[in-house]
C-alpha cells in the first residue's frame, strides 16, 4: 500500500461488507501505545458519532481502520495533527 502524505486530495474509498452504505479507509500511524490510542478512539466517536473506529499497534504501520457513512479522511489526518500524531491513508 502506498502512503499519502503531501497535499491530500480525494481519495478513493472501499465500501464496507458489512453495511455498503459506509465506507472503509485505513490509514498508517505513529500511536505507540494503547493509551495514546484510546484517546484517539474517545475523540474520534465524540466527533463521528456512529463511526466504528479501531487500531491495530501490533501492525508495522500501526494500522487505524474507520467506517463511516461519509468521507472523513480530511477531518481525521486534522485530528491528529492537532495531538501531534502523524495519520497517513493508505491506498
Amino acid at each position: 500500500m502506498k502512503a499519502i502524505t503531501q497535499n491530500f486530495q480525494a481519495v478513493m474509498n472501499e465500501p464496507s461488507i458489512a453495511d455498503p452504505y459506509d465506507m472503509v479507509s485505513v490509514f498508517k500511524t505513529d500511536v505507540s501505545n494503547k493509551t495514546d490510542a484510546d484517546a484517539i478512539l474517545k475523540s474520534l466517536k465524540r466527533q463521528f458519532p456512529g463511526g466504528k473506529f479501531n487500531f491495530d499497534l501490533e501492525d508495522t504501520d500501526r494500522v487505524l481502520r474507520i467506517e463511516y457513512k461519509r468521507d472523513i479522511i480530511h477531518d481525521v489526518v486534522l485530528l491528529f495533527k492537532g495531538r501531534q500524531f502523524i495519520c497517513e491513508l493508505l491506498i
